[in-house]
């Protein structure tokens, strides 16, 4: 009777599967929320919302357009979604900062995942009006090298943002995911952000991947210090 009381309240925490295939009859499973990857870690399934195991004792009700099945219904309830660009409408009040629901549901180039426009509007929902680089007219003054930056701060400054501080790249510098790089010689930004250099290269020179001073190698050819293998 212990081992079957024991194994009900496993299931109303969201217990889940050991990597065995057993049964959590561990303390941590009393801890809190269970977190997951793929619906056999629980004895519910996995909430892609929220990486939990589904509990629907806690809440037991649904909150609208966040994202997450509270109901373990497999589903999350509509807030709407008028203009169809498949993402739902923020509830009245919500704060759509952190791009998580549709502040502007009646255009569809205004979601979380839509790219900023310099058009006076929160295109991508984060809280902030034309904070891209090519809005900020401190980018534009740099000319050429306006891809020292990639945001604008909200006092009008041009900014890298992948890197500490405020303010754009060292000149002769681009602002990446990886920060301030020289994309003339970076083998993993060769050219521009984040073209990296395939095996058949060792090197980048001038924007251009190379095998030593040569082009790269044919097809999947190894390049190594300068010389092409198969």
């Amino acid at each position: 009777m212990r081992v079957a009381l024991l194994s009900i309240v496993l299931a109303a925490c969201g217990g889940g599967s050991n990597t065995d295939g057993g049964t959590h009859t561990d303390i941590d499973a009393f801890a809190g929320p269970i977190h997951c990857e793929i619906d056999s870690d629980c004895a519910t399934y996995c909430n892609p919302g929220s990486m939990l195991c589904c509990a629907p004792a806690n809440p037991p009700y649904e909150i609208c357009g966040d994202h997450i099945d509270q109901d373990c219904d497999r589903a999350d309830t509509s807030c709407g979604d008028t203009d169809r660009d498949n993402f739902q409408a923020c509830r009245p009040g919500e704060d759509p900062t952190g791009g998580v629901c549709d502040c502007g549901d009646t255009r569809g180039d205004v979601h979380p995942m839509a790219p900023e426009q310099c058009d006076g509007i929160d295109n991508n929902c984060d809280g902030r009006i034309d904070e891209n680089a090519q809005c900020c007219e401190a980018c534009a003054a740099l000319g050429t090298e306006r891809d020292r930056g990639d945001i604008c701060t909200t006092d009008g400054q041009c900014d890298c943002s992948t890197v500490d501080g405020i303010g754009p790249c060292p000149p002769g510098q681009t602002c990446c995911v990886s920060g301030c790089v020289d994309v003339t010689n970076d083998i993993n930004n060769c050219g521009f952000c984040n073209a990296m250099c395939t095996r058949s290269s060792d090197g980048c020179i001038d924007r251009e991947c190379r095998c030593g001073t040569n082009p790269p190698c044919d097809l999947d050819a190894l390049c190594s210090a300068g010389a092409c293998a198969m």
